[in-house]
This record gives structure tokens, C-alpha cells and sequence, in this order.
């Protein structure tokens, strides 16, 4: 703090004469610290001699009567053009020169050679400040009480040093942590998100590609019956062939135009001809020579002929178009070997395709006769796009 010092204030001459060590009358105590100060103004002869940095270097020199010392101390040029130079004494050697007398020197070297002159000695006292002075047991009081202080102030800094520590590193373990957690959701959802739409898309072409499947095989089976039905007389042609001849309306009204009742005599009865049986054997005349299909697929009664415990892998006995239940089927495409209705459909001997439903199951079977040197191929799981596995029956064609 500028102003707080206690300064003493020297002067030192540049001669040759012998003079014996000045008592300035000067004391520091060895709390003084960095207030004892030393002002030194250095004449030659009456006047100041002028110094400075630029052609001097100036140091002063301290020793102790108990034999302590500074060493060079370096001084300040405070006024070079009135020879004032300042220094301050170490706090360090005024404890060292505690109740002794000091005796100083200054020493003044040319700069750029080796000229030196060393001024004349001076002394002062160091005194022990009266706060030094307390009784041992006090003063050990107070060094604990304040060690105590110092100690304690040390634990809490420690303690909040580390607080903080824990703090930063329970915040940092805890930003980490949410980072992780955050990421592995977002890796999730993304999983997720991504195998839910490969199911979609699978999914949706699966279906995409069994429907189209069955719509094909649907499509190929009515194609396949349309043509197995080619023979059949239709209505249609019925009525051709029957276009010339009578209908018993027609010749009713014929005969009531021929004859009236009242004409024809009671004792010769004449007896008319049944026209219904005439029209049957006209129709089934007609019938007879019309191109009809002669193979029945039901009995009189409209039901499918069953036939039990066929062998579904030669097809053996089954060779003909037609609708049939198979009751305890014997090598069935079906797991579970259920019994179930055959559609067979035969272009020839060596040409035929079959469907095979299981009774109480929603789903149909495929084989189908490609040849005779191919055979029977294998049961294909329509539904299911699924090869049943190999079943190339050996089956002689007549």
C-alpha cells in the first residue's frame, strides 16, 4: 500500500576519507514487513552525485552482529539527477537480526567495467515487537488455537473441494448414463420400427401372392370344367332339337279344331291318343340322338359317390372325371389324414388333375398327371405355396 512504511532516511559520501561507522539512531522491528525502508541520497563532496541505471549498478550489503546476513540486495533509483536510491529490508533477515545492531553498506559499480567504490558504513537496530513478547504458554495457546483454525478451515475446504467433486462426477455418471439410455431407446424404436414395416411388406406380398395363387388355380379349375362340359346339351339345343315338333298345347288345340264334341257319336267312342307319352318319345327320340354326356357324377338323388380307404398315392380305381368322397383315405397330402371330397378331372388316360379338400378344413391340395412316362406328380399344398413332398406314383395307364 502506497504511504505505508516507515522510512529511514541516509546519506552517504563518495570520498577517501576514514570515518567511523554512523549511528543514525535508526531501529526496525522484525515485524516490519516490507515497510522498513531505506532512503539513501549519495553526495560528492557538497553536491549530489548523479547516478542511474544507465551507468551504474548499485547494491547494498547487510550483516548482523549475531552474524546473520542478506546478501547483495539491489536497489531502487528513486531520483538519479539528486543521487536518491531506496531499498527495502527482507522480512525474513529483520526475524534473523531480532535485538542485534546492523551494520550496512552501499557499493557502487560503473557499468561496462570493473570501477567500484564502496561508500561508508552505517548502522541501526532490530528490535522483537512486543507482540513476540507474550509468555510461551499463551503463545503456544494461541499457535494451537490458530493451527486448530487453520486446520479446521483446511477440512472444510477439503470437504467442499471434494462435494464438488462428487457432484461433478455424479453429474457426469449421470449424463452418461441418460446418453446410454437415450441411444438404446432410440436403437429400439428404430429396430422395431423397422422390423414391423419388413412384416408389413412381407406380409402384405405374402398375401398378395396367395391370393393371386388361388385366383389362378380357381381360374384354371373353372377354365378346366368349362371345357370337361363341352358335350353337354344345353338348354339351348334342346330347344333346337325340339323346335319341330308339337308341343301338347299345340295339339290340343289341333284336335278341338278337327272336331267339336258334340259331333263325335257316343256309341262309337274314340279314343284319343295320349299326347304326353307322344311328346316323351318324341323327346327322348331326340335325345337319344343328340351327342349328350352319357357319365353321371351324382346318384339319383344328387349326391357324390364315396369311396373308402382309397389310396391317394397310386390313385388306383380313381381314373374317371368326377366328384367323389374319399372316407379314410390312405396316404393323404393332408397331415392328419382326413378324409375329404376329390375333384378329378381326366382330358385322357395319361392327362389328369386332382384337388383333394379335407373335409372339415379350409384349404385344398393339387396334383396332377402330366404323361405317361411322367406319372403322377407330387400333392402341392395350394393354400399354402407348399411342396407335400415326393409322391411320383407308379400307375399303369389303360
Amino acid at each position: 500500500m502506497d504511504g505505508l512504511k516507515k522510512e529511514a532516511k541516509i546519506t552517504v559520501v563518495d570520498e577517501p576519507r576514514l570515518k567511523p561507522i554512523t549511528d543514525e539512531n535508526i531501529a526496525f522491528y522484525n515485524m516490519d514487513i516490507n515497510t522498513a525502508v531505506l532512503t539513501f541520497q549519495v553526495r560528492k563532496q557538497d553536491y549530489p552525485l548523479e547516478i542511474s541505471k544507465v551507468n551504474t549498478d548499485i547494491y547494498a550489503y547487510f550483516v548482523s552482529d549475531n552474524g546473520s546476513s542478506t546478501g547483495r540486495v539491489q536497489v531502487d533509483y528513486v531520483n538519479p539527477m539528486q543521487g536518491i536510491i531506496q531499498l527495502t529490508l527482507d522480512n525474513d533477515f529483520l526475524k534473523a537480526a531480532t535485538d542485534t545492531y546492523v551494520t550496512g553498506q552501499i557499493y557502487i559499480k560503473a557499468v561496462g567495467r570493473k570501477d567500484t567504490v564502496v561508500l561508508n558504513e552505517f548502522r541501526f537496530y532490530v528490535k522483537d515487537a512486543l507482540i513476540n513478547q507474550i509468555d510461551a504458554d499463551i503463545k503456544i495457546s494461541y499457535i494451537r488455537e490458530i493451527d486448530d483454525l487453520i486446520d479446521n478451515f483446511k477440512e472444510k475446504i477439503e470437504s467442499v473441494s471434494q462435494n464438488f467433486s462428487d457432484i461433478e462426477t455424479a453429474q457426469a455418471d449421470f449424463t452418461a448414463f441418460v446418453n446410454a439410455q437415450k441411444n438404446t431407446f432410440i436403437k429400439q424404436v428404430n429396430d422395431m420400427k423397422n422390423e414391423m414395416n419388413a412384416f408389413a411388406n412381407n406380409t402384405q406380398q405374402d398375401l398378395t401372392d396367395r391370393l393371386n395363387s388361388i385366383d389362378d388355380k380357381m381360374l384354371q379349375t373353372l377354365s378346366e370344367l368349362e371345357n370337361g362340359t363341352e358335350n353337354f346339351v344345353t338348354e339351348d339345343e334342346l330347344n333346337t332339337l325340339l323346335a319341330n315338333y308339337p308341343t301338347n298345347e299345340q295339339l290340343t288345340t289341333q284336335l278341338d279344331s278337327k272336331a267339336n264334341v258334340g259331333d263325335i257319336n257316343s256309341s262309337q267312342p274314340t279314343e284319343l291318343p295320349d299326347l304326353d307319352k307322344i311328346i316323351k318319345e318324341k323327346v327322348d327320340e331326340a335325345l337319344a340322338n343328340a351327342t349328350l354326356q352319357r357319365f353321371t357324377f351324382t346318384d339319383d338323388n344328387g349326391y357324390i359317390p364315396r369311396i373308402d380307404n382309397p389310396d391317394l398315392y397310386t390313385m388306383s380305381g380313381i381314373d374317371a372325371s368326377g366328384f367323389y368322397y374319399a372316407y379314410n383315405p390312405v396316404n393323404s397330402p393332408d397331415p392328419n389324414n382326413q378324409s375329404g371330397y376329390l375333384l378329378v378331372m381326366a382330358r385322357s388316360n395319361n392327362y389328369k388333375k386332382v384337388l383333394f379338400f379335407p373335409f372339415n378344413r379350409h384349404k385344398f391340395y393339387s396334383r396332377n398327371m402330366m404323361g405317361d412316362t411322367t406319372g403322377w406328380g407330387n400333392w402341392y399344398d395350394a393354400t399354402n405355396n407348399i411342396n407335400v413332398g415326393e409322391m411320383i406314383a407308379d400307375v399303369t395307364e389303360t
